[in-house]
């Protein structure tokens, strides 16, 4: 992320975290976070450009009442060892992209397994 990026204040946010590097109790850090959150079903079937298999990996949404920085963001994904967040523009198009809905190329997850 550019510095100016960091700049950016959104409501909406997302990242990746890997089981592996997870803290354990990593369920209950999100819950204390007091935010409306949304994880994806373990994307273990994902398959890269060069037909090798991703690491498996989680996508979560972060959703707070009004617009939040960079910053206030990160210390939550480095709480989880998580990738850096990016700022969503738009939550419904990156929420259909948990179970890859609109990528009938990709592995397909089951909605129900949408954690909230």
């Amino acid at each position: 992320m550019t510095e100016n990026n960091k700049n950016v204040k959104k409501r909406n946010w997302a990242f990746v975290a890997y089981p592996e590097s997870m803290p354990k109790n990593w369920i209950e850090i999100l819950q204390n976070t007091g935010l409306p959150i949304a994880i994806s079903p373990l994307h273990d079937s994902d398959i890269n450009a060069d037909e090798s298999e991703k690491k498996a990996h989680y996508h979560i949404i972060l959703t707070y009442s009004g617009p939040t920085s960079y910053n206030v963001v990160k210390k939550i994904t480095d709480r989880l060892n998580g990738t850096i967040p990016i700022p969503l523009e738009q939550i419904k198009g990156y929420y259909r992209y948990l179970t890859h809905e609109d990528n009938p190329e990709k592995a397909q997850y089951d909605k129900k397994e949408i954690k909230h």
